[in-house]
């Protein structure tokens, strides 16, 4: 049976993002771990662990010791180096189908705000005299090639409808960092962090923790009146990097694409609510055309007038993203839309939400993944 057919999700909670002076990750996962057994999952089911370590260097959120601090002995465990919550999760998903484990916690948490962690640490001794300390320089080149390629430069600030409509979604999370209202002057007045992508085009960094448990698709089923399934997913990678043609375009996403909308049948005109790991704007730009929700340099008009709000054609993004909600990798995304396919949002539901979609990059763009999920397993 496909991985796909055989994962379900059972449980999914954040912890309130912001600032939690004096909390380590650990304590952070701790308690996300804690809220997710709390929607009905029994401690004892659990026979997996997957988490995803600190950035920071810290050894925070290392496998092995956080399940000695929860007292568990996994049949499986582990984390992944390149992490992020799409990567992660296909590996708690494969370790499900390949009969390893029945259920999985999946855990990430940080404390990088409070703690004063800085990403202008250089990955790549090549790059890092040009100004590429962390994925915002590649993302506001990357921008430029995107308005350069389409002769786009003249709707540069079309952008801002992202960073708006998620700032407006995030008003109505109460978990959510950013809350404030912003206008479209808002946006516009805001400073400039590398041109062309204004402060509320990057990512908020935030300390926080999240919890997410997949389990085998019947045990789900028995466990849960409302259990997530996984219903497709893909993955292509760029290892080459700027030797790719475009590399800054992703066009290695659209491989991505090819094998979700293959493996399920799903097509874009399917899918109720799209979830984008945004760790700047104009990733959802890339991932708009590159998984085919519209055509190559349409993304910018595509995205305007209400279109990707809670009430428009594709909802996105619908807790804040990381633009607004916090910086957690793509972990808050699988939250969100846990819950908007439970049909548990509050004011923030989207109507008739079935199918959602995530989309995912990692390192600098060489990672792509996504998955589709929907509130039935067909």
């Amino acid at each position: 049976m496909p991985i796909e057919k055989n994962v379900a999700m059972v449980a999914a909670y954040a912890t309130i993002q912001g600032e939690h002076p004096g909390s380590t990750a650990w304590d952070l996962g701790v308690q996300a771990y804690k809220g997710a057994l709390a929607q009905g999952v029994r401690r004892e089911d659990i026979d997996g662990l997957v988490t995803m370590m600190s950035q920071d260097g810290s050894g925070q959120m290392e496998p092995s010791r956080f399940g000695q601090i929860i007292g568990m002995n996994p049949k499986a465990s582990g984390a992944l180096q390149y992490g992020g919550a799409g990567f992660s999760l296909a590996y708690a998903a494969s370790l499900i189908s390949t009969g390893q484990c029945r259920m999985v916690a999946c855990v990430y948490a940080t404390n990088q705000r409070s703690s004063g962690y800085q990403f202008a640490t250089p990955k790549d001794p090549y790059t890092s005299p040009y100004g590429f300390l962390n994925a915002a320089g590649f993302a506001a080149m990357g921008f430029q090639r995107y308005l350069t390629k389409y002769g786009l430069e003249a709707s540069a600030d079309k952008l801002g409808a992202i960073a708006i409509t998620q700032r407006k979604n995030a008003s109505l999370n109460p978990i959510a960092y950013r809350r404030n209202a912003m206008s479209w002057d808002d946006y516009l007045q805001d400073r400039w962090i590398v041109w062309p992508l204004r402060r509320s085009d990057v990512c908020v960094i935030s300390d926080g923790g999240v919890c997410v448990i997949l389990a085998e698709a019947q045990f789900a089923r028995d466990l849960s009146q409302k259990p997530v399934f996984l219903r497709s997913s893909g993955r292509q990678d760029g290892l080459r990097m700027m030797e790719n043609e475009d590399h800054l375009l992703v066009p290695h996403m659209r491989s991505t694409a090819d094998q979700l909308h293959q493996r399920s049948g799903i097509r874009p005109k399917d899918i109720d609510a799209l979830y984008v790991q945004d760790a700047h704007s104009p990733a959802v730009l890339l991932a708009l055309e590159n998984y085919g929700f519209c055509g190559p340099g349409e993304a910018l008009d595509f995205i305007q007038d209400g279109r990707i709000s809670l009430g428009g054609e594709l909802p996105l993004n619908s807790s804040g993203g990381q633009l607004s909600e916090g910086y957690m990798l793509g972990w808050l995304h699988h939250v969100e839309l846990f819950h908007q396919l439970r049909g548990d949002c509050g004011e923030r539901q989207i109507p008739g939400c079935r199918i959602a979609q995530f989309c995912g990059t990692g390192g600098f763009r060489e990672f792509t993944c996504a998955a589709i999920y929907s509130s039935d397993p067909s």
